[in-house]
């Protein structure tokens, strides 16, 4: 069994325990202001309750995007995916984060990994750039898969881009760059990073085969 393999059998067991009551705490939290609505609306104002309300959305959101990231991503990686489905975990997700992301879907499909380098490409961008980025994705086909990143500031993590511009992993030291290097190997997948003048960085995987 390889270490990906192994990483992929405990994250699984990981999520699985964490999701369940990251669930029921955001369903309770629904019904709690579905009764408060109906009783006491203006607790529903109090900044302490919304706080409580933000964290536990986020924490489910990053939890359901993580477990997608991470769990099983070698065995059920020819699967197909609903766009749908991606879109909506990808959505919960960068709600909370300082990344502005768009899509351009002409499939009602994909394989499971494009869409896991997909979500795990979005956690480097999150390291590489600095808030107010705009990242627009499209799948150009089947075996296609462009992330285009519009960077107003200029401003970019310059070791993280290195890391994600480089095809050795032993000399990457950044973890998620890494991990996500690795399984662009086992899915015989080639990206190429491609870092313009013109604050515009682009992604590009395609199929080897």
């Amino acid at each position: 069994m390889s270490n990906l393999d192994l990483f992929s059998l405990l994250s699984r067991k990981i999520f699985h325990d964490l999701i369940n009551p990251a669930s029921a705490a955001l369903n309770g939290m629904e019904l709690l202001k579905y009764n408060l609505a109906n009783t006491d609306a203006q607790a529903l104002e109090d900044e302490t309750f919304q706080l409580l309300d933000m964290s536990i959305k986020k924490i489910t959101a990053q939890i359901t995007f993580f477990r997608f990231c991470y769990s099983d991503p070698t065995s059920a990686k020819n699967e197909n995916v609903s766009i749908n489905f991606i879109n909506n975990i990808i959505n919960d997700y960068v709600s909370f984060t300082r990344l502005k992301i768009t899509y351009i879907n002409d499939l009602e499909r994909l394989d499971k990994k494009h869409a896991i380098l997909l979500t795990n490409t979005i956690m480097v961008l999150q390291s590489l750039f600095p808030q107010g980025a705009n990242i627009n994705c499209e799948l150009i086909d089947v075996n296609t898969l462009t992330i285009r990143a519009n960077n107003p500031t200029g401003k970019i993590n310059a070791e993280t881009l290195g890391d994600f511009q480089s095809r050795s992993s032993d000399k990457i030291k950044n973890i998620q760059v890494r991990y996500l290097n690795e399984l662009a190997g086992i899915y015989r997948i080639k990206y190429e990073v491609i870092s313009g003048d013109d604050n515009e960085t682009l992604i590009k995987f395609c199929n080897a085969n």
